[in-house]
């Protein structure tokens, strides 16, 4: 048998090298980083950093600093005035092209749409929405998902609910749900297959802003669930917990997502946009 203390220094060095890399990508987020050069920030050779990255995070060290790139992008939109080709550059894309179709894949909007959606005010957002109402994605079939969101004593507002097919949360889920601090929620009509369950909690009262600039709420779940034969296999409780510099970037538009819920939950239709509604399947 291991000596415990042995296996907490190891799991401490690991997950020490994983957020010294992930500060590193944050400092130089315009320059290309190969695994070689993560793997020397982390002191390990690349196949024993790229199995410690995925283990700590979820996802390959790749894919996240995709994400990265693309949650930076995110916020010079919200917080800047600065023209999509300088965040282009800004975020290490050489092409404004390139740039424009991985945003747009993987949040589901442009770059510009998206600055325009900050503007807006969050429309039909009730005080207390009714938390079994589901949003669906755009698979259907008759199975169901439900589970409870338990949150710390001093939190109070709404849990959002999503189900993704990738281990980062990005563009449409495949379903969604609101839970509020009764802490239930439900899902209708979930496909089968393999998924990965989030929870993002939001506090009240919730607002425009808040629904972009989600990097301080707290979190939930991140693991994979497979749904066969209306039968679930993995949990589908969650735990909110505050942020963590080792969780993957969320990359969805929140406000579309929760004026679409609250407009189908009050049968108001939802916001009109000048551009084509989040896209369907947005892999990386």
């Amino acid at each position: 048998m291991g000596n415990p203390i042995m296996r907490d220094s190891t799991l401490r060095f690991h997950y020490d090298s994983v957020e010294r890399v992930i500060t590193t990508m944050r400092q130089q987020i315009d320059l290309p980083m190969s695994l070689q050069s993560m793997a020397k920030v982390a002191y390990a050779s690349p196949f024993h950093f790229n199995r410690t990255f995925r283990q700590v995070t979820g996802v390959p060290p790749s894919q996240f600093l995709y994400a990265l790139r693309l949650d930076t992008a995110r916020r010079l939109l919200m917080k800047t005035e600065r023209k999509v080709i300088d965040i282009c550059y800004d975020v290490g894309y050489n092409s404004v092209g390139t740039f424009t179709r991985r945003f747009t894949d993987l949040l589901g909007v442009s770059p510009t749409t998206f600055r325009e959606l900050v503007r807006l005010p969050l429309l039909h957002l009730p005080e207390y929405p009714d938390p079994v109402t589901p949003l669906n994605g755009h698979l259907h079939s008759d199975y169901g998902l439900s589970g409870c969101v338990n949150t710390p004593g001093e939190f109070h507002g709404f849990t959002f609910i999503g189900l993704f097919d990738t281990p980062i949360p990005q563009a449409r889920p495949i379903a969604c749900a609101i839970a509020t601090e009764s802490g239930y929620y439900h899902m209708e009509d979930v496909p089968e297959g393999e998924f990965y369950l989030f929870a993002l909690g939001l506090e009240h009262p919730i607002d425009s802003s808040a629904c972009f600039d989600y990097d301080s709420a707290l979190r939930g779940g991140g693991h994979q669930i497979r749904i066969t034969h209306q039968t679930i296999h993995g949990t589908t409780n969650l735990y909110l917990r505050p942020p963590s510099p080792l969780d993957p970037p969320i990359l969805i538009v929140l406000s579309l997502l929760m004026d679409e819920f609250f407009s189908h939950q009050h049968k108001i239709p939802p916001v009109a946009l000048t551009a084509p509604p989040l896209a369907v399947h947005a892999h990386g």
